[in-house]
């Protein structure tokens, strides 16, 4: 289906939910879940607890959704911003506590496991720097370059200009290369 068919389709199924329709609800559930996962899992860095707060996004979004107002911007941006702060509620519980747990990457045969660690390094590397920014730079460098989003999708999520989103992306990658250093060079 073309874009402006998902789209469609996509409208059509809001406007259900937000008369209560549960299974139009669990068609957008569907479309987005792993998007909204793998938001969350990028900033959290933890399986278990991605897979808690997308599901806390997720039950959010249902008890909300008979108040959502289209904006002009994507569903997804509306899940973005509950995940946001989601997120931001997991971390501020989470202060006080560690974690021993690691995960392991399960290297399958005939794998290249030093192209493997380096490129989990160089990952690791770019993830930590981008959770060293400030909370408006992590949100517009994850919205902008993980999930894909156009400045005027973000800009109406975040409630601001393009403008000052590109302001605010250009600042967030000029620290990035500062907190990257010269071992690394986003283009």
């Amino acid at each position: 289906m073309n874009p402006a068919g998902a789209e469609e389709r996509e409208a059509v199924h809001v406007d259900a939910a937000v008369r209560g329709d549960v299974n139009a609800f669990a068609a957008l559930y569907d479309r987005h879940l792993e998007r909204v996962y793998r938001h969350v899992y990028y900033r959290v860095g933890r399986p278990q607890d991605a897979e808690d707060i997308t599901q806390q996004v997720f039950l959010q979004a249902w008890r909300a959704i008979g108040h959502y107002k289209r904006t002009g911007a994507p569903f997804i941006s509306w899940l973005l911003t509950i995940a946001h702060n989601q997120i931001i509620t997991f971390y501020r519980r989470a202060r006080n506590t560690s974690s021993l747990e690691a995960d392991f990457p399960d290297y399958g045969a005939g794998a290249n496991p030093e192209a493997e660690v380096l490129a989990q390094f160089d990952r690791v590397s770019v993830r930590k720097a981008i959770l060293r920014l400030k909370p408006e730079q992590q949100i517009v460098i994850i919205m902008r370059f993980l999930e894909h989003l156009s400045y005027s999708d973000i800009a109406t999520s975040l409630q601001k200009t393009e403008a000052n989103v590109r302001t605010i992306q250009y600042r967030a990658l000029l620290e990035l290369r500062r907190l990257l250093g010269p071992q690394m060079r986003l283009s």
